[in-house]
């Protein structure tokens, strides 16, 4: 498989980025900070599913600052020539999305869960092994820089197995020893409480026989007791005929009885009612009488008080004339003040206007551009492009030099470089002497540019100069004509108040015309205060009628009303009268067929015979609970019984389990681990071996011992000699790490690896080896190992992989 190209957006540093990838050897090159591990951490996040966390302690430092949300998409070209891309969103609702791509547009395949999506991306990239994905990307294929050497110098040789027993996939069989130790344990407890539980239930099935003689003896006395209470309930039901008759009797009675209280009581309560109707009658006749005399009074202050209102409408309209004519005095004065105050403002306007006119006139001719700098300053651009060009050939001439010097250095014995023989290019001639003439000539020829782009410089900035003055005149000058502007519609304006004066004479003459003919108007209310004192004083002589008048017209207006009610109160008492002697003769009717002595004796009947069925029914309730507890415990000994024989068989199944165990412990979990172990070591060894000696370029020979300690072997005096990680140098332990991990990633079958920052504590030799060894892979090199890489991704700040790699991005 081959990645394609990956698109970052809103990721650490990288806000919107998308790169482009080749097959073989990608090198992402640049300086610190600038995302080159990011790249790596992205792939691991989007392809292989790795969590965010593991890269970052917070998810949000894994976005760029401020940002809410990021997103990465990965597009890979499957071994089928397929072409898929998978996007992972980063933040709040992550969404892990594959597509394929159809028809020049990748369409999403449909997936229900996350699970499903990754199964399905494990599967494309040929790495369904049942591993975790993002297992195999943290701990093989892509390990992260600061867990790059951890596993290969742990200290402890149980943690260090375990460590690679894990990354090689095998740590399953020892687990499974280990874990399969409790549940041996767990099936011998098994058995041990199934046999506690078989003897307590034969304990409790001893009662079985007595629990059903005892259902048999209560279902009889039940159907006994149902039988009682059968005839015992028909002559209740009699009883309560008889009594429903009674009670009926009696409700009746006590209902007249009821009724006739009612009725002596509202007929009580009538005879008072109509004797305080008879008072307000004779109320409503007096006021009647005292209606009569006052209502001439009542007339007179009636007019009095419409004469009063008219007189007061005048007395306000003449108030209202007194406010405008104070107005229309006030309106004149203000505008013979205004005026005056015009006239002063449009002579001092007028003089100012004059003054800055000469004043801007003055300012414009000294503002106006020498013709001399203008020219100067027309010149700038054409004096740029002229020093631009020499200095672009004074650069050329630089590199020319470079060139020169490099070339004699490296032809000083006049060797070609790239065929590796002699130079027919130079030949006779001594090699040196070619470059010096050369490089003498180039010298000159910089220096007459330098002298000249010194000149041109000098010219561009008196040309520079000239054009700021010129810009600086310009400025000015907009500047006066927005001025001389603003005195135009300055001067505009005062003309504009010389045409309002007239405005405001005649304004002025038109308020005091209208003062006058306002104060004419005021000679008709002279007499008007005297009328309303007249009025008033007639108004307070009959406020005395007028107030008995109000005071008794409701009552002598309700006379009729209350004379008709005292009627339709006596006819109503009459009525009263008549029912309650009619109540009293059906008293004494029901009185004659009542028997109180027969109704109490029927009554006792009754509680008797509800005392007796409620007996009986508890009596049955109690030994239907009685049949249904030991029904309940009969099933529940009958289920023990059953349950009892399935525990038996239970035993026997537990103990063939336990034999099982004991033999899959003893013989297969215990050893299996181990011999995958040594073979894994053998086969990565062997691989891991040819790589080391290519980056170490020695005789040296790398073995992955017991525990996966990592050992160099070599000959010393004739005699072989073994050295662990604690005794090898920075750099033999990287060359190490670096086969190791080659050969490791061979081997699980990963057709492509990150490698980040891979030359760590490597010298400038074996950093050449390590390249040729990458290339050497590449290429399928029998003396390294064969092609079993798509595309290799490193990390690096050296040069010498910009030699070996297919491609290289800058950051």
């Amino acid at each position: 498989m081959q990645i394609l190209s990956i698109h970052l957006k809103n990721i650490k540093s990288h806000c919107d980025k998308e790169l482009s990838f080749s097959a073989g050897i990608n090198v992402l090159s640049g300086p610190n900070g600038a995302g080159k591990s990011t790249i790596f951490e992205a792939i691991g996040y989007a392809l292989f599913g790795v969590d965010a966390k593991d890269f970052v302690s917070n998810v949000d430092r894994f976005l760029s600052i401020g940002a809410k949300k990021g997103e990465i998409s990965v597009v890979f070209q499957a071994d089928d020539g397929e072409t898929y891309r998978v996007s992972r969103t980063v933040g709040a609702g992550v969404k892990w999305l594959l597509a394929k791509e159809i028809g020049g547009g990748f369409e999403v395949e449909d997936h229900a869960r996350i699970e499903e999506t990754e199964t399905r991306i494990a599967e494309i990239l040929g790495l369904a092994n049942g591993r975790a994905l993002a297992d195999q990307f943290k701990l093989v294929i892509g390990p992260f820089q600061n867990d790059f050497l951890g596993p290969f110098v742990i200290k402890q040789p149980a943690k260090r197995q375990e460590a690679f027993d894990e990354i090689l996939g095998i740590d399953a069989w020892r687990k499974t020893y280990k874990g399969t130790s409790g549940l041996l344990s767990a099936v011998q407890e098994r058995i041990k409480i199934l046999t506690v539980e078989v003897t307590g239930k034969q304990e409790q099935l001893a009662v079985l026989p007595e629990k059903e003689a005892d259902f048999n003896t209560a279902a009889h006395d039940m159907a006994g007791k149902e039988q009682s209470l059968k005839d015992k309930s028909i002559a209740l039901q009699e009883s309560e005929q008889r009594l429903i008759d009674l009670d009926s009797r009696e409700k009746c009675i006590a209902a007249l009885v009821n009724e006739i209280q009612i009725l002596e009581t509202r007929i009580k309560d009538g005879e008072g009612k109509i004797a305080e109707q008879r008072l307000r009658v004779d109320e409503a006749d007096k006021a009647q009488k005292a209606l009569n005399e006052s209502k001439a009074g009542k007339d007179a202050f009636e007019k009095a008080e419409v004469l009063l209102m008219e007189l007061r409408r005048k007395d306000q309209e003449r108030r209202g004339i007194e406010k405008e004519i104070a107005s229309l005095e006030k309106e004149a004065l203000r505008l013979n003040q205004a005026l005056v105050h015009e006239r002063s403002e449009i002579e001092n306007t007028g003089t100012q206007l004059a003054e800055d006119q000469n004043r801007l006139d003055q300012a414009r001719q000294e503002v106006l551009a020498d013709d001399q700098i203008a020219e100067v300053a027309a010149k700038l651009p054409e004096l740029r492009q002229k020093a631009e060009q020499q200095r672009a050939q004074r650069s050329l001439l630089d590199g020319r030099s470079e060139s020169l010097l490099e070339g004699k250095d490296k032809l000083a014995e006049g060797i070609c470089p790239f065929f590796q023989e002699k130079c027919s290019n130079i030949a006779g001639t001594v090699p040196r002497d070619v470059f010096t003439n050369r490089i003498d000539d180039l010298s000159r020829q910089m220096k007459e540019l330098d002298v000249l782009i010194e000149e041109l410089s000098r010219q561009v900035k008196v040309a520079e100069t000239a054009e700021k003055d010129m810009n600086a005149r310009e400025v000015r000058l907009q500047e006066l004509d927005k001025q001389i502007h603003s005195l135009d519609e300055r001067r505009k304006k005062n003309q504009e108040r010389v045409a309002g004066m007239a405005s405001l004479i005649a304004r002025q003459a038109e308020a005091g015309k209208l003062a006058d003919t306002r104060k004419a108007a005021l000679q008709a209310f002279v007499s008007l205060d005297q009328e309303i004192e007249r009025a008033e004083k007639e108004r307070s002589q009959h406020q005395a009628a007028r107030d008995a008048f109000n005071a008794n017209q409701k009552d002598a207006l309700d006379f009729a009303d209350r004379t008709q009610k005292l009627n339709n109160m006596l006819r109503l008492l009459e009525d009263l009268r008549i029912q309650l002697k009619a109540k009293q003769s059906d008293l004494a009717m029901q009185w004659e067929s009542y028997q109180p002595e027969k109704h109490q004796e029927v009554r006792q009947e009754k509680e008797q015979l509800v005392i007796e069925t409620t007996t009986l029914r508890q009596q049955i309730i109690d030994i239907g609970k009685n049949c249904t507890r030991l029904e309940a415990e009969i099933a529940h000994l009958t289920k023990l019984k059953a349950d009892m024989a399935e525990k038996q068989a239970a035993i026997k199944g537990y103990e063939e389990k336990e034999r099982l165990v004991k033999f899959l412990r003893n013989q297969v979990f215990k050893n299996v681990s181990t011999q995958l172990s040594e073979r894994f070591r053998e086969e990565i060894s062997l691989h891991a071996d040819r790589i080391y000696r290519t980056i170490a370029d020695s005789d040296e020979e790398l073995y992955w011992g017991d525990n996966y300690q990592v050992t160099l072997r070599d000959l010393q005096d004739g005699v072989i000699r073994e050295r662990s990680d604690d005794q090898l140098s920075g750099g033999q332990i990287m060359s190490a790490v670096v086969a190791l991990r080659l050969a490791l990633l061979q081997t699980i079958g990963a057709r492509i690896a990150f490698f980040d920052e891979p030359t760590s504590n490597l010298d400038a030799a074996r950093r050449e080896n390590l390249a040729h060894a990458f290339r050497a892979i590449d290429v399928g090199r029998e003396e390294v190992a064969e092609h079993w890489y798509d595309q290799l991704f490193l990390v690096s700040h050296d040069v010498t992989f910009t030699e070996i790699t297919d491609k290289i991005i800058e950051l």
